[in-house]
């Protein structure tokens, strides 16, 4: 059955949900979690806490195994996720309603996200939710912290494995009668020192091959969060999210091109407090409001003569958010979303006196209207919604830059559109469809880039496009059968791309950013879950994807870089009393390396199988252990960067 979220509920009832500025018609007792309320019309996986309590894992592998997801590793303390055969720059991350991506440009870091504080992760695939200020090509991944509980407790954790890992967490949540908190704090080092075969530069031959250890591969991560939340009379809900983290890390280079020296620094700020007033016009309207300031600080130097760089980027955003959703009738809701963003980023050269490169800024404001329209007899829900985005930049250098003039593009403006449907044919089959188009703007890397061999553009178009998808869903749940819990999802998609930026090069030997590509992708997604008994549960995703450049020419028809043709990833768990036992196992198809598609530098395919146990030892302690890449087979992931071999984790948990 269909019905309208309660606008008038209390405050306390809705800490439960992803906190985000447009409410939501849910579906209710339905074939699909509720979870993913952000949009019901799009294809979403939602991870939750449970899901990996026992585990350990960390953010980039469990991304890697939900169905139409791809995660880029570089061997260490980074790797970047995509969607449906986008790039890591068209997925938006939020973190508790924060978009992560970087103006200066790159896809975010999935290690910067600590899985111990996290307590759940919504991925939605193809099209960004309007309720989301930031929207995108290949969709968006909104990632929400834990909050506070009925009562006061916590815990904490100790993981300790190989290349002299080790991870400890605690954190302590409480509520009140009108207030709750959250407060985690959690450290990780690595040594990162894997060893891995060394082709001496050369893929085609084995005989100069030699066994390798990764060096300058280490890592030390810190991490605090917070969340506090206070209900304002009867109607309104207060909260404040903060966010800490600093980082240093080798950067070890790419293959057998190891560095030696090279370091990177990170430092991340982050704030949000936010809003939401439910219950005016006699429960009919809903308004919320935030403002997030997020300041990021990169420093990068490395001292070999080669290759001689010592960087430092301080890089800040600042949004402002509105959102109003009003129940027009008893089928129909209309939803408000006004968005504002500054970006800025400072960029130094310490090699250089004065080391002031410059300063790239961004502004941005989008509104985003959204109808919800349920008929046939509740059945149909049809969600239509129009974003339009004006944003202007532009580049000040600084004296160490050079007698340069000001850089600036014109202020311009996109408007794109989707609309979904999702029809609940019985209360076991539901199907779904949604069509829209998308633009993503330019980074300043691609607009004001022009230093060593990199010329941006200010000219530059966004990126553009649409997007299509259709599948269907079915359930089937009978607590009292061998099969108590069994669900099938599957998915076509389809996504055409105009105007894609690329960095190509020049007849002097420099690569300049410009507007030449275009590209095709389509494929299909399968998802399948099953409960057997009280004891077996199991899951398997697959997607097949056809990603091809359309620009004429010798690239037409070509393979485009990083995008494999197949994966495959499934798990299973046997409960047995106090033990659970698992098995997990990811397959990655070859994927090329170039827009040539050379078949000898083409990455081969990845089986990973990873095991694990875990046993309970009370009701506030248990342990685990788990063997990752446990038939050790070697792999390499984008730009030919090694991943480790078999690895061994044990981990202790307390619960008080």
């Amino acid at each position: 059955m269909l019905c309208w979220t309660c606008l008038g509920r209390p405050a306390a009832a809705a800490e439960e949900e992803p906190v985000g500025p447009i409410e939501r018609v849910e579906v209710r007792e339905s074939v699909e979690p509720l979870d993913a309320a952000l949009d019901s019309t799009a294809f979403a996986t939602v991870i939750h806490a449970d899901d990996f309590a026992h585990r350990v894992t960390t953010v980039e592998e469990l991304l890697r195994e939900a169905a139409g997801v791809q995660v880029s590793s570089l061997g260490g303390a980074f790797a970047t996720v995509s969607i449906r055969g986008s790039t890591a720059e068209q997925v938006v991350v939020y973190l508790d309603g924060v978009p992560l991506n970087r103006a200066i440009g790159g896809g975010v870091n999935l290690a910067d996200l600590p899985l111990a504080q996290i307590e759940s992760i919504e991925i939605y695939r193809g099209f960004t939710p309007a309720s989301l200020p930031s929207a995108s090509i290949g969709g968006a991944i909104v990632i929400n912290t834990r909050g506070g509980s009925g009562g006061a407790g916590g815990g904490a954790s100790a993981t300790i494995g190989s290349y002299s890992s080790a991870e400890a967490t605690f954190s302590y949540a409480g509520s009140r009668e009108r207030s709750d908190y959250h407060m985690g704090l959690d450290a990780t080092t690595s040594d990162g020192d894997f060893t891995f075969t060394d082709t001496e530069g050369s893929q085609s031959t084995t005989g100069d091959d030699l066994e390798a250890r990764r060096r300058n591969n280490d890592f030390d991560r810190v991490h605090l969060s917070g969340r506090f939340g206070a209900a304002a009379g009867d109607r309104t809900q207060l909260r404040l999210s903060a966010d800490l983290l600093s980082r240093r890390e080798g950067v070890a280079g790419v293959g057998n091109f190891q560095s030696e020296d090279a370091r990177f620094e990170t430092s991340r700020i982050l704030f949000r407090p936010e809003f939401e007033t439910a219950g005016l016009l006699g429960g009919r309207l809903l308004i919320r409001g935030a403002l997030d300031y997020t300041q990021v600080r990169e420093q990068f130097e490395d001292s070999d003569l080669t290759r001689l760089q010592s960087t430092d980027n301080l890089i800040s955003s600042f949004g402002q958010e509105f959102g109003a959703t009003l129940v027009a009738s008893a089928h129909q809701a209309l939803s408000l979303l006004a968005a504002h963003r500054e970006e800025t980023a400072d960029l130094h050269d310490r090699l250089e006196s004065p080391s002031d490169v410059g300063r790239a800024s961004r502004d941005t404001t989008t509104l985003v209207l959204e109808d919800q329209i349920v008929l046939a007899g509740e059945r149909l829900l049809l969600n239509p919604s129009v974003r339009h985005e004006r944003y202007s930049g532009a580049f000040h250098p600084g004296p160490a830059y050079g007698a340069i003039a000001d850089q600036e593009i014109a202020s311009g403006e996109q408007t794109t559109g989707k609309i979904g449907l999702r029809y609940e044919m019985e209360e076991f089959f539901v199907l779904k469809g949604n069509v829209g188009t998308f633009v993503r703007l330019p980074d300043f890397l691609e607009l004001f880039g022009n230093r060593g061999a990199v010329i941006g553009n200010p000219l530059l178009e966004p990126e553009e496009g649409l997007s299509f998808d259709a599948g269907f869903i079915t359930t089937h749940i009978d607590r009292g059968s061998l099969l108590r819990q069994f669900r099938f999802e599957m998915t076509y998609f389809e996504t055409r791309a105009d105007n894609l930026i690329q960095f190509e090069p020049t007849a002097q030997f420099w690569v300049v950013a410009r507007n030449t590509g275009s590209a095709r992708i389509r494929g299909g997604e399968l998802s399948v879950s099953l409960m057997l008994g009280p004891r077996f549960s199991g899951s398997l995703n697959a997607t097949r994807q056809d990603a091809v450049s359309t620009r004429g020419g010798i690239y037409y028809g070509r393979s485009l870089v990083g995008r494999p043709r197949d994966e495959v990833s499934s798990r299973m768990e046997l409960s047995l009393g106090r033990w659970s036992l698992y098995h997990s196992f990811t397959y990655v198809g070859p994927n090329f390396t170039d827009r040539q598609n050379t078949e000898s530098e083409a990455l081969p395919a990845r089986y990973l199988h990873d095991v694990g146990a875990h046993i309970t030892l009370s009701n506030a302690l248990g342990a685990g252990v788990e063997a990752k890449n446990v038939t050790d087979r070697e792999t390499f992931d984008y730009a030919r960067f090694p991943l480790p071999g078999r690895s061994y984790y044990g981990r202790l948990v307390w619960q008080f």
